[in-house]
């Protein structure tokens, strides 16, 4: 996957992520701003989301990030604001566990028999091979996926549970 592919990925997997999370993320901040009331707070959060719909080499992953924000409270109303710091990490590692990495069959199938015979023969007649091995491809070698973003957030919220979309 290129950068170009890679950077569409994560931008996938960010839309999807958010979408899953948008209103928990809130009733997370809403809880916290209410036990402090008035000043400034802090939080983190994280947990394991299924991407494998999303993007396919990135199947499980751990999306977590903290909030950093204040809260004022005037007449039963908190005024909420802050900003998030999010990370995703993640490891693609053999998902098919045969050695080596399932990304596109035709590809994987030209990488790790069509390109090594073609090598290993023009070897042979003494020919330099047409180029370098994709790394990782034919020993399944894990690499890192990750990604870090961040986001605002500022509303209102009533100070009674009862009363709020939130908490």
């Amino acid at each position: 996957m290129g950068k170009m592919g890679s950077e569409l990925a994560l931008g996938a997997i960010v839309n999807q992520y958010m979408a899953l999370v948008d209103k928990k993320l809130k009733d997370q901040v809403a809880r916290v701003a209410r036990e402090k009331r008035d000043g400034s707070f802090f939080d983190t959060f994280y947990n394991t989301y299924g991407m494998t719909g999303v993007v396919f080499n990135i199947g499980d992953t751990v999306i977590g990030g903290e909030f950093t924000g204040s809260v004022e409270e005037q007449h039963g109303v908190l005024n909420v604001q802050g900003s998030f710091n999010f990370y995703l990490r993640d490891e693609f590692a053999d998902p098919a566990d045969i050695g080596v990495e399932v990304i596109d069959p035709r590809e994987t199938i030209f990488e790790n028999i069509h390109r090594p015979l073609d090598n290993y023969l023009r070897g042979r007649t003494r020919l330099p091979p047409r180029g370098p091995q994709r790394l990782g491809v034919q020993t399944g070698e894990p690499y890192s996926i990750t990604d870090d973003w961040s986001g605002t957030l500022k509303g209102q919220i009533y100070l009674d549970p009862a009363r709020s979309t939130y908490g």
